[in-house]
């Protein structure tokens, strides 16, 4: 509803108004001399962030922003090309078994290259919206504003560090991984994981890691706070959120019977025991890159006890969930390193921008994949979350780190995990990950170790499945 969605949007950036006045009045109260007892040092210190990263002033601009972010959403649903006396949207074009390949090849097409156009257009005036207000606020860039939004510890130009790393050390790896991976993939393509009866292995491979998981899983199946299923009008897709009323967290996962289904619940219930577990200090804090090696660590961790849920098929399923990895690993630099370029640039256009995505494409290797220059459109991270996608990379690189430790010292491992799940309120990434024993992600030396001991255990694991032993996996 075109009208309800401007009112959310109008009400939304109210709301920002009001958080404004209210960092600006609770900092005032904290320098009354009365008052002073009442606000501890690290209080006021994240008031004064957060007045940092916002003013009042700015509402016509995030009004603007949040405006074409929603002509983006809008595009799927009003977008569409016209054939034969019928216009086509994109859903239509993918979900109509009646075209000839002839017929989907050529509408598909045109509809790509109109999403492109306009998707583009609209990013581009997302740029000038989004730069302007980071420099409102003081920022040398949009990306350092939207680093500082994320409470991260590292910089952009960190971020570029451990790009290059992965682009010299990890995209090589991949392109081995692909043969595997297609053919895993193929054995799987076909197999059945219903929900009665895969529940309960999930269950027992994800207790068996972490004992203390029990209670959270009985509680989430006790409660009903969960909602599993495959109606055709479900969001595709996974999360998990807090219910603050309940004091309970709450798992939305779709259930297609798919062999990708078990790891998408075990990534988000690795996010539901960490608010479970934790949930007083990770609602006042909690950095989106620890936040991610609570579900990715365990999704990794429990990829070496696959034969609990997927049997004779999870040698398979650990060559698919590795390469899967290894792709978020990948996807996440050259995302970054993309909007980095865009937000940089005079006299952009969307020409440019496909030439800059197609060009990192082939040089992170995903061009092998059907990432094409036009592909950057079809990310809504890009639109409406920029520079959210590095953290994927590096949470990834920390769950990879738990996962290479689990083949050797599994009860190390488990006792990392813990370590990071149940960390203090407003604690930084790198710190966490250095005090718990994991390695820093920037770190070129220690990202290429990661890479080459990833690549050992698969050829192991490879050798002694020839060999006709157990493969450890």
């Amino acid at each position: 509803d075109t009208e309800k969605k401007k009112r959310y949007d109008s009400l939304s950036v109210e709301l920002d108004t009001l958080r404004c006045l209210l960092v600006d009045a609770s900092l005032q109260l904290a320098e009354d001399p009365e008052l002073r007892d009442c606000y501890d040092a690290e209080t006021v210190e994240q008031l004064s962030e957060a007045d940092r990263l916002s003013d009042p002033k700015l509402q016509p601009l995030l009004m603007r922003e949040r405006e074409l972010v929603g002509q983006y959403e809008a595009l799927p649903e009003t977008l569409s090309v016209e054939q034969n006396g019928r216009n086509w949207t994109g859903d239509e074009i993918l979900s109509d078994p009646t075209l000839s390949d002839a017929d989907f090849a050529t509408l598909y097409e045109r509809y790509m290259t109109l999403f492109n156009a306009e998707a583009g257009r609209i990013f581009l005036e997302l740029i000038d919206v989004r730069n302007a207000i980071a420099g409102s606020l003081g920022f040398d860039s949009f990306a350092d504003y939207m680093y500082a939004c994320y409470d991260r510890d590292y910089t952009p130009a960190d971020a570029g560090t451990l790009a290059e790393t992965v682009r010299q050390s990890f995209v090589p790896l991949l392109s081995d991984m692909r043969r595997d991976f297609y053919a895993a993939a193929v054995k799987l393509f076909g197999a059945v994981f219903e929900q009665d009866s895969t529940m309960p292995r999930i269950r027992e491979t994800v207790v068996s890691l972490v004992p203390e998981f029990a209670e959270p899983w009985d509680y989430m199946l006790a409660h009903g706070m969960y909602s599993l299923g495959d109606d055709p009008v479900r969001m595709p897709g996974s999360f998990t959120t807090y219910f603050a009323s309940y004091g309970a967290p709450f798992l939305f996962s779709a259930w297609t019977n798919g062999f990708d289904v078990p790891p998408a619940v075990i990534h988000e219930f690795g996010h539901f025991a960490a608010y479970y577990l934790n949930g007083a200090a990770l609602r006042e804090g909690n950095v989106l890159d620890l936040a991610e090696i609570d579900s990715q660590g365990l999704e990794l961790m429990t990829v070496l006890r696959y034969d609990t849920i997927y049997g004779d098929l999870s040698e398979d399923a650990a060559d698919v969930q590795l390469f899967y990895a290894l792709y978020a690993l990948i996807d996440g630099c050259l995302e970054d390193e993309f909007q980095q370029f865009a937000y940089k640039q005079d006299a952009l256009t969307v020409e440019r921008l496909n030439a800059e995505y197609g060009r990192l494409s082939a040089a992170y290797g995903l061009d092998l994949f059907g990432i094409d220059a036009r592909s950057w459109t079809q990310i809504p991270h890009t639109f409406q979350s920029p520079f959210y996608y590095i953290s994927y990379a590096t949470s990834m690189s920390a769950a990879l780190e738990l996962y290479l430790l689990s083949s050797t010292k599994p009860d190390e491992a488990v006792r990392i995990y813990r370590t990071i799940l149940m960390r203090p309120k407003h604690a930084e990434f790198r710190e966490t990950l250095l005090k718990a024993g994991l390695g820093d992600p920037f770190d070129a030396d220690r990202m290429r170790k990661t890479a080459v001991e990833l690549e050992r255990l698969r050829q192991n694991g490879r050798n002694e499945g020839a060999n006709g032993t157990e493969s450890g996996r």
